[in-house]
């Protein structure tokens, strides 16, 4: 079974069809993506705390149809946009494969997902530590115990993903995710082999995710002279000049 979402693909046909056309689906941000407007952070050369590029690939218009996920729909509306999309790939997976007769507590989880903050994460940060910082500016009371409007359960941007999709199916055999930077999807895939070969699961639910706040990897990349300037991804290629900054599952 296979079970993906994409820039431009909301389903793996369109994906395909975007292959098979060579075409990119790279674009310039889309208004209130990012905490700060194009004007505020592009720079066409290198400088501290800009971007160098405008462009990047993004998820648009998704919203999670909760069907057939056992969470709370209460739960499924604060959470950051990332888990939205593992849990909708994964469920996707799922269903597209034959799982009549599998015994759910013999089923494993392994995502790769780099420990980035997420839009979220962001936010918490900066709903706690805005005021600290402003109260050291105006000399306010140090009592200061800044309150976040964002749910506090966005903090955990690493392990909670594989976690919740585990929950959401009534999988039992474990479940956990792991960073090895641009490679984590690969070794999730070897680890989910490994617990087949091993006899620990019956079936394995394996992929990767990448859904991190936007501007903080684009500006990331942009310092670390890694970002294309042109905006354009060509691996492999002679005219290859740096990545471009996506997300999926």
């Amino acid at each position: 079974g296979i079970g993906g979402i994409f820039p431009g693909s909301p389903d793996l046909g369109q994906f395909w069809q975007h292959i098979l056309a060579a075409h990119s689906v790279a674009r310039e941000v889309p208004p209130d993506r990012w905490p700060l407007t194009l004007t505020d952070v592009y720079a066409p050369e290198l400088s501290p705390d800009k971007v160098y590029s405008r462009r990047a690939c993004f998820i648009e218009d998704f919203r999670l149809d909760p069907t057939g996920l056992d969470l709370s729909p209460s739960l499924l509306t604060r959470l950051d946009p990332m888990y939205h999309l593992l849990l909708h790939a994964g469920r996707m997976a799922w269903l597209d494969t034959v799982t009549h007769h599998v015994d759910r507590q013999k089923v494993g989880i392994i995502i790769g997902n780099i420990a980035l903050p997420t839009e979220a994460a962001s936010a918490i940060t900066d709903e706690i530590l805005g005021p600290l910082m402003a109260a050291q500016v105006t000399a306010a009371s140090s009592r200061l115990s800044p309150q976040t409007a964002t749910a506090r359960i966005n903090r955990y941007v690493t392990g909670l993903p594989a976690g919740l999709l585990a929950q959401a199916l009534h999988l039992g055999a474990g479940s956990y995710t792991l960073d090895a930077a641009c490679a984590s999807s690969l070794y999730a895939l070897k680890y989910a082999c490994a617990e087949l070969q091993a006899g620990r699961a019956d079936l394995m639910l394996t992929g990767g995710l990448s859904r991190p706040d936007s501007l903080y990897t684009q500006m990331g990349f942009s310092q670390l002279h890694a970002l294309s300037p042109t905006g354009h991804c060509a691996p492999f290629d002679a005219q290859a000049n740096g990545l471009v900054v996506g997300e999926g599952a």
